[in-house]
């Protein structure tokens, strides 16, 4: 139990150093078009950035309303497979699938964003984050261009996801935005 723990804190310490630092992932288009992109997470670990083309997408791991690995959500156009997985983003439910290389890869994005994004909500809300299953395809105009990348206190943001622990997959290097 003792080498479990020291493990998952390795792993949690590994994701955060690659976020904050940024790291090229992949974003998964609707039609299944691969388009690269730089994700990273800020110094509080409570917002998760997607930079691509000049553009910048920051979004609050509190606005994440859940991860799903692999094939799901399903019933969507977007050409899933098990090296995804696909985060869902309030108000309105917009969709950003990333696909990874690998499934270990696809699985530590799955759990260290929905441990960051839980802890948040627990800690503004007094309850877990439960994922009431509803979501739709589309939206994604919240892309600003070019310019600055960091936020009011000067820490660099990055979009993040909330799920729960049940939605456990993998993690791979590539995503899916709904425009960019």
């Amino acid at each position: 139990m003792a080498d479990q723990i020291k493990q998952a804190r390795k792993v949690i310490r590994d994701f955060v150093f690659e976020m904050r630092e940024g790291k090229r992932m992949m974003v998964l288009s609707p039609t299944g078009q691969l388009k690269a992109t730089t994700c990273s997470l800020n110094k509080k670990l409570n917002t998760f950035r997607i930079v691509r083309a000049g553009k910048i997408r920051r979004i609050p791991l509190t606005d994440i309303q859940g991860i799903h690995a692999g094939m799901e959500p399903e019933g969507l156009s977007t050409p899933l497979d098990d090296l995804c997985a696909t985060v869902v983003v309030a108000p309105d439910g917009q969709l950003v699938t990333f696909r990874f290389e690998h499934i270990n890869a696809r699985d530590t994005f799955v759990m260290c964003m929905m441990l960051f994004a839980n802890s948040l909500a627990g800690a503004q809300e007094g309850e877990e984050w439960a994922d009431d299953g509803n979501w739709e395809e589309g939206g994604g105009e919240q892309w600003a261009e070019g310019g600055n990348d960091q936020d009011d206190a000067g820490h660099f943001t990055v979009e993040i996801e909330e799920a729960g622990f049940g939605a456990l997959g993998s993690v791979a290097a590539a995503g899916r935005v709904d425009r960019l």
